[in-house]
């Protein structure tokens, strides 16, 4: 059924819209308005869509998956089939017959179109067959039975081939080696409300309700769950949670679970089962809602919102059989793809092989009983399983899809609408939730390797990937609230990666602009080069013509005397180059090695400075260590010794007290152990009334039995006088045949009567079952009770344990009472042995009852088991009587679905026995882990004697240190020697530093000399530029006619560049001499601070001692003595 303003399948107007081309014209279709499955939502055409290009699309995806023309027409073949089925015109004979023309237009091409026998489809579309053990009835159909048959062939029929399109793609699709992954699209719309709502739209809100609960899981839990993994800050946000809803669709006596109840019985309404609902939910579960005005319809309060169902229709959607003869007419098709969908199809065995094997003379009969097979709801329900079990193992996207408007126009907005569907869809949820959260996100690799572009090269030469990641964010993104540091990811605010995209294709697009700008010169200089050359060869040429007129005017004189200029011209300029040469060359090598050798020795004298104070520092610390981890390991010796001996003594008296306490856990596991055997005869003495019940049971059945056996003799006796007297009596025929009809009647209501006394004493059964159902969950509690308080006793008992192992006093104890408390251990060995032989009597009684409780149950249960094998036999030969009672088999199928009502109860009633059991059996292993328990203390108990080895061993231990204490006391002395050694080295130590101060002073007087023989040397290249003066005036005068002034210009200009050259590193070297003397008196005054500082570590040394934090030097031969020191002292 389609809603208002809703279409079909589009494959359906496609196909009638291709109706008029040739290669379909077989198919005999016509528009979309003339089919009833494509006009009953009333809108066959969409504005704006071409369905006849879409079919054209359809057909080369076809082609394009592989599947080619003969695979298409058949599959538009068997489409097109089931919109003539939909269109067979059933008309009504009466209330209780339906028939089909055999002139149906639309039955002749269903009939053509798949080949099959046109009178069989259109006599058992109307009639139905019932097979029971002796005879096959054919019970005629109603209309509105007859159209919903017609309606559930054309859905099976389009199952199966849409299972068979999707099993070619797959094939065409096919990966040949391993899949590892795959990507799917689950495409649904969301919850559907309509003005009145059935049994489709209860199936896909509740697919969504399950769908909502997934999102829910994946969007908020999990993400909340990602951030406390990660350390992100964050305070949990509560979301609703629809659990109970989908508890109220599909838990244990739930709505599918009470529908498919209700099918199961043949005479079940619609309004039943909704009385049923009204009964289970209504003031029980606040999301069931019964409506004020109307008795035929609930309310149910949805993810989204209330949705109102009508009742009418849910039965026969839900059941949407096919009968049996439909498929075997299927099956005898000679169009090949339909009969190959109903080859396989498993065929229902009859209810009376299920349990017992009986041989009959009889042949076994096939049994098309449709409430054997799987529901509607059922197979959706197993369905929708599987599709959460898949979608929970991959990793969801969800893309919500908005409904602007119901109408399908253009630039229309409903905003009521749309909210509603936002709300549906969960949106509003998600975006409170993301506005606090953060929705992107990414991983230090993925991070750095995407924005690496931004980073520095000083950022990138550090080794830590992360560390490189949180300071270009840091620089970045100046609010620190827009991001959070993960251990593993980095997590961002809705828009910052968006701003970091900015950023990259910036740099991206500057970077872009340096290349191009860079290829672009390149690419014009090279085009002004060759221009260039171009320009030159042809300047060349000119003026080699031009020169060579311009010499065929001048004569050989003019020609020698130019040539004589151009050879003067050219030594003169040499000599004044070369010499010029010479005096830079001579100036850099001196200024060179001035330079470097005062480098050199700055270097060597900050070298051996730090040298000498990593010495100092060196034996400074060593000597402050050793001192400091002498005192502490005193210390710590003193306080392990008194701690062992409080500790031990502390153990034996806290263990005589548990001996004590165990002695009494004893005796109370005991007496709850008789406890649980006076209920387990109770139970025992309730098994017994059960089966005397059933005995009386079987008792009234067998009398039933024999009335009416007798009733039908009767019967039969009659008859036959009736037909001796046939041809005489004609009018007392009929009175009598009227009084054997009301005797009929009267032997009916009796067995009605007697059918619903049994149904009745059922009930009463059911409620007894309950009331010891009830009784033994009580007792079952009660004795978890006992079991939960055993475990937090012995969980106190552990705890304590523990307690004695965590507690430290400070209190010093005698070793001489150690001996006291071991005189005691004797005694403790003689309790441990008297409990150990309790714990075996115990043991041995528990065993013997095992075993006689294991032998009245095994008693018990053959005993049930025997007696329901009986009752089946008998209540199956039964039923071969009460076939001849009714001709319509009705009474027979009323008494077949109270026998399978009686049959859930005893299986149900079988269940539940094998819980019990089950649950005594837990109770007895929970008694044997008590006893595993009991061996546990006991091993404790034992653990006492080898305490008190191991305070004698302490004992014997205490004594051996107290040998060693010489040997401490040499080391004392030793330590004292080396502080000798040390204060010596000290004094050493200040020597060299006396001399480091003399050579320092030494350093400065040549320094001062240096200082001098700049000086003269600066007075020598003043002369120097004196006598290059002269050079110049006499060059001067040779260079008259040769270029005089631009000579002169460069060779002043030199001269002038060489003078500010030397004076700056004049000036350079006074500054340098300035700084030296600087440092030498910081260093003066650093020797007179560290000699204060000696001075008053050799007064303070004995008195106190310091912490130095840092790096120590030591042997290595010393490593494995420093490590054992350092434990102790931990």
């Amino acid at each position: 059924l389609q809603s208002e303003n809703e279409r079909n399948y589009h494959i359906f107007y496609q196909l009638c819209a291709s109706a008029l081309q040739p290669e379909f014209k077989h198919l005999k279709l016509g528009s979309a308005e003339e089919f009833n499955y494509t006009r009953m939502g009333g809108s066959t055409v969409i504005e704006g869509v071409d369905d006849r290009a879409n079919m054209v699309e359809t057909q080369k995806t076809f082609a394009l998956l592989g599947l080619k023309g003969d695979f298409q027409m058949n599959v538009f073949k068997m489409l097109a089939a089931i919109l003539h089925l939909g269109n067979v015109g059933i008309t009504a004979v009466g209330d209780e017959r339906s028939c089909i023309s055999l002139e149906d237009k639309h039955l002749n091409i269903f009939c053509e179109l798949l080949d099959l026998n046109c009178d069989k489809m259109a006599q058992w579309l109307c009639h139905r067959k019932i097979i029971t053990t002796s005879e096959t009835v054919i019970k005629p159909m109603t209309r509105t039975q007859a159209v919903n048959a017609r309606d559930a062939l054309a859905k099976k029929i389009y199952s199966h081939l849409f299972d068979f399109i999707v099993e070619r793609i797959n094939q065409a699709l096919q990966f040949l080696g391993k899949q590892h992954t795959f990507i799917g699209v689950l495409d649904i719309y969301g919850f559907e409300t309509f003005d009145v709502n059935s049994f489709e739209q209860f199936c896909i809100n509740y697919a969504n309700e399950k769908l909502q609960q997934q999102f829910n899981l994946h969007v908020f839990k999990l993400e909340q769950e990602e951030y406390m993994k990660e350390d992100i800050p964050w305070t949990l946000i509560d979301f609703y949670d629809n659990q109970p809803v989908i508890d109220l669709i599909e838990a244990k006596m739930g709505i599918l679970e009470l529908l498919d109840e209700e099918c199961l019985l043949p005479h079940g309404t619609d309004e039943n089962w909704l009385q049923k609902l009204y009964n289970n939910f209504v003031n029980k579960n606040a999301l069931f809602e019964k409506p004020r005005m109307s008795n035929t319809s609930f309310i149910i309060q949805h993810f989204a919102d209330k949705v109102e169902y009508k009742c009418e229709g849910f039965l026969e959607k839900n059941r949407d059989t096919v009968h049996e003869v439909l498929i075997e007419i299927l099956k005898e098709s000679k169009f090949h793809l339909c009969a190959n969908f109903f080859q396989d199809n498993p065929v229902s065995v009859s209810p009376f092989s299920s349990t017992i094997n009986i041989k009959s003379a009889r042949p076994v009969l096939k049994s098309p009983n449709k409430q054997l097979r799987m529901t509607v709801g059922n197979k959706f329900r197993s369905s929708l399983s599987l599709l959460m079990v898949t979608l929970n193992a991959t990793t969801p996207h969800y893309v919500r899809c908005i409904k602007p408007n119901d109408e399908k126009l253009p630039f229309e907005f409903d905003s009521k609408r749309v909210t509603q569907q936002l709300r549906a869809c969960g949106v509003l949820e998600t975006i409170r939730i993301s506005a606090q959260s953060y929705p992107s996100r990414w991983t230090y690799i993925e991070f750095f390797s995407r924005y690496s572009i931004l980073m520095t090269q000083q950022e990138l030469s550090l080794n830590d990937k992360k560390q490189i990641c949180k300071i270009v964010l840091q620089r970045l993104i100046q609010d620190h609230n827009q991001y959070q540091f993960g251990r593993t990811k980095i997590f961002f605010r809705a828009g910052q990666v968006a701003y970091l995209e900015k950023l990259r294709s910036d740099k991206l697009r500057h970077a872009c602009i340096v290349i191009q700008k860079s290829v672009r010169g390149w690419l014009q200089r090279k085009r002004f080069l060759r221009i260039k050359r171009a320009a030159v060869t042809i300047q060349q040429y000119f003026r080699g013509q031009r020169t060579v007129r311009y010499l065929q005017a001048i004569t050989a004189r003019n020609l020698k005397q130019t040539w004589a200029a151009i050879i003067i011209q050219k030594y003169c300029r040499g000599y004044l180059v070369r010499r010029l040469c010479q005096l830079i060359h001579v100036a850099a090598v001196t200024i060179q090695a001035y330079t470097r050798g005062f480098l050199a020795r700055k270097k060597y004298h900050k070298m051996l400075q730090e040298h000498k104070a990593v010495i100092l520092q060196k034996y400074a610390r060593a000597w402050l260590a050793r001192r400091r981890f002498q005192n502490i390991r005193r210390f710590v010796l003193n306080i392990q010794l008194s701690y062992r001996v409080q500790q031990l003594q502390k153990k034996i008296e806290e263990q005589s007290r548990e001996n004590h306490g165990l002695l009494e856990r004893l005796t109370n596991l005991a007496s709850t152990h008789m406890n649980d055997m006076d209920t387990i005869q109770k139970l025992e003495l309730d098994l017994e009334k059960l089966t005397a019940q059933k005995r009386t049971y079987e008792e009234k059945g067998k009398k039933y039995k024999e009335d009416s056996e007798q009733k039908i003799l009767k019967l039969e006796n009659l008859n036959k006088e009736l037909q001796e007297q046939k041809e005489t009596l004609e009018i007392k025929l009929q009175e009598k045949t009227e009084e054997m009809k009301e005797k009929m009647d009267d032997l009916t209501k009796q067995l009605f009567n007697d059918v619903r006394k049994e149904e009745n004493q059922r009930i009463i059964l059911e409620k007894n079952f309950q009331n010891q159902k009830q009784d033994y969950e009580k007792e079952i509690e009660l004795l978890k009770g006992e079991i939960k308080i055993l475990k937090e006793e012995k969980t106190q008992l552990q705890h304590q344990i523990q307690q004695e192992i965590v507690i430290q006093d400070g209190l010093k104890m005698e070793v001489g009472q150690l001996t006291k408390q071991a005189q005691k251990i004797p005694e403790l060995q003689k309790e441990i042995e008297l409990l150990q032989t309790q714990k075996l009597d115990v043991e041995k009684q528990a065993q013997s009852q095992k075993r006689e409780l294991r032998e009245k149950m095994s008693e018990v249960t053959k005993q049930l088991l025997e007696s329901y094998d009986v009752e089946d036999v008998r209540s199956r030969l039964s039923t071969e009587d009460l076939e001849h009672l009714n001709e319509d088999g009705e009474l027979w199928f009323a008494y077949e679905g109270l026998k399978k009502a009686t049959r859930v109860l005893e299986s149900h009633f079988q269940s539940q026995k094998e819980v019990y059991e089950k649950e005594i059996e837990g109770l007895n292993f929970k008694v044997e882990h008590l006893s595993q328990d009991i061996n546990h203390l006991q091993k404790l108990f034992r653990e006492e004697n080898d305490i008190s080895d191991g305070i004698r061993l302490e004992v014997s231990r205490l004594t051996s240190e107290n040998l060693v204490i010489p040997d401490l006391k040499q080391q004392v002395a030793e330590l004292e020697n080396q502080k000798l050694d040390l204060e010596n080295r000290l004094q050493e130590q200040t020597i060299k530093l006396k001399e480091m101060s003399n050579r320092l002073h030494y350093e400065l007087e040549g320094d001062r000399t240096q200082r001098r023989t700049n000086e003269a040397q600066n007075e020598i290249d003043m002369k120097e530029k004196e006598r290059l003066k002269v050079t110049t005036q006499e060059m001067e005068g040779l260079s008259n006619g040769l270029m005089q002034d631009e000579i002169q210009d460069e060779v002043k200009s030199k001269i002038k560049q060489e003078t500010t050259r030397l004076t700056v590193e004049n000036m350079d070297l006074e500054e340098k001499l300035d700084m030296k003397d600087r440092i030498i008196k910081k260093l003066e005054d650093q020797i007179k601070t560290l000699t204060k500082t000696i001075e008053k570590t050799e007064a303070h040394a004995p008195a106190s001692s310091k912490e130095y934090v840092g790096m120590m030097e030591y042997k290595k031969e010393d490593e494995d003595r420093i490590i054992q020191n350092l434990i102790l002292g931990i």
